[in-house]
């Protein structure tokens, strides 16, 4: 059982229940999908390794903006050593969709 403590922590860190809701949903979705963690952690519970990556600030909710979407391609740019994914996106391309293409694309080594 997690200690309802450890929660009242993770609203104030994240700016409430909501907040803290959605990025723990959204974090334990790609960890669902094969994502590493970001913290040493041994717990199988991924509920607990997400409180522990928002706890330690590895992980937090951006607002979707132009100039947060430019950090982001930014990052995944870095990541793929200045090669731009081979991701097509189409308008109606479905947000779990494109997760499920950028994370694909991230974990192929050339």
């Amino acid at each position: 059982m997690i200690d309802q403590s450890k929660f009242e922590t993770l609203y104030s860190k994240c700016g409430g229940v909501f907040k803290t809701t959605v990025l723990m949903q959204k974090r334990m979705r790609e960890l669902n999908r094969g994502a590493r963690k970001l913290v040493d952690d041994k717990a199988k519970n991924p509920i607990e390794v997400v409180m522990r990556e928002i706890h330690e600030g590895k992980i937090e909710l951006i607002p979707d903006n132009e100039k947060n979407r430019e950090i982001i391609r930014a990052e995944v740019e870095r990541m793929t050593m200045g090669r731009p994914a081979q991701v097509e996106v189409q308008e109606a391309t479905s947000e779990d969709e494109l997760e499920r293409r950028i994370l694909s694309a991230l974990s192929k080594d050339d």
